[in-house]
């Protein structure tokens, strides 16, 4: 199930859900009661405030339609859509946020089709033109619950989003390989290899990065390891160079660890995988579990027993 943030469209049951588990506003989520769209220039003011401050941080969610209590969503506040439409907000974001935020999504909710009963979702991205300038002449970001005025080094380091990389580590491939089995409850062996994949989400060509994989010895093949680093007690290093750059938008498998499996070492299946990315700017990390994360002829590897 998609987290509520990635979401590509809304229904009322996904509002609904926010108060029924009296989900709290954070750095990426905002609750605003009807009262928060008006034709005041002050509230225009604000709206234009807390889009840039989400575009200027790590973007987020605004959720126009719910009132909040010490910062939790506690009922619906519904928005007239007659008077306050989807390109009523487009419009004041467009003409109140300099530079332009590009690919904010709204999505109009209504109650029964009652346009009387409106919610909308604003939906902000993490901004590369950052950093966007308010109608008030000043520069927010998010902090906590609320939208406040950036430093002055915050700004400066804003303008150089666009030519800042961000690399993440993908989903994990498996290969299975050969296996013996003994019935269609018991293994004896099972060969298969894991492949890392990195991906580029931003706008930067990234030239240098590598990961590194820290795997139990006691499940690698047999044979040779040519990106073998070093063994750390049970623990097997492996570091993986990238080859060429990484472009916007690209996946690249940049590893591949043979393993295998059998009555003596199966149990390893539970111990987790741990992968760091290193990349221009920054480092990150994340860890599989091998036995949550396959199916062999159609049964989850965790059901079967080892022989």
């Amino acid at each position: 199930m998609k987290s509520f943030y990635d979401k590509e469209d809304y229904t009322i049951e996904d509002i609904q859900s926010l108060i029924d588990n009296q989900v709290e506003e954070s750095i990426y989520l905002d609750f605003k009661s009807a009262g928060s769209l008006e034709k005041s220039d002050k509230k225009r003011m604000e709206l234009s405030k807390d889009v840039a401050a989400f575009a200027n941080s790590d973007g987020g969610i605004i959720v126009y339609g719910i009132k909040e209590v010490n910062h939790v969503a506690s009922e619906f506040s519904f928005i007239d859509g007659n008077e306050f439409t989807k390109e009523w907000i487009e419009t004041i974001i467009n003409s109140y946020v300099q530079r332009h935020i590009s690919d904010i999504k709204i999505y109009p909710i209504r109650i029964d089709g009652d346009i009387k009963k409106s919610i909308y979702v604003v939906k902000i991205p993490y901004s590369y033109d950052a950093p966007h300038l308010s109608k008030d002449n000043r520069y927010y970001k998010r902090y906590n619950f609320m939208s406040v005025p950036m430093e002055e080094y915050e700004i400066r380091q804003s303008y150089n989003r666009k030519d800042n990389t961000e690399l993440v580590i993908d989903d994990l491939l498996i290969q299975i390989g050969s296996s013996s089995i003994v019935s269609s409850s018991y293994l004896k062996t099972l060969h298969m290899a894991f492949i890392f994949q990195v991906s580029n989400i931003s706008n930067s060509i990234e030239n240098m990065y590598k990961v590194e994989v820290h795997i139990n010895r006691k499940i690698l093949a047999s044979g040779n390891h040519p990106n073998f680093m070093r063994n750390e007690e049970e623990t097997a290093i492996f570091s993986f160079p990238n080859t060429s750059p990484l472009f916007q938008d690209e996946v690249t498998s940049i590893a591949t660890v043979p393993l295998s499996f059998n009555g003596s070492n199966h149990h390893l299946l539970w111990e987790p995988v741990n992968v760091h990315l290193y990349y221009t700017n920054g480092r990150k990390g994340k860890t599989f579990y091998i036995n949550e994360m396959m199916d062999l002829k159609g049964k989850p590897l965790k059901d079967w027993q080892w022989q």
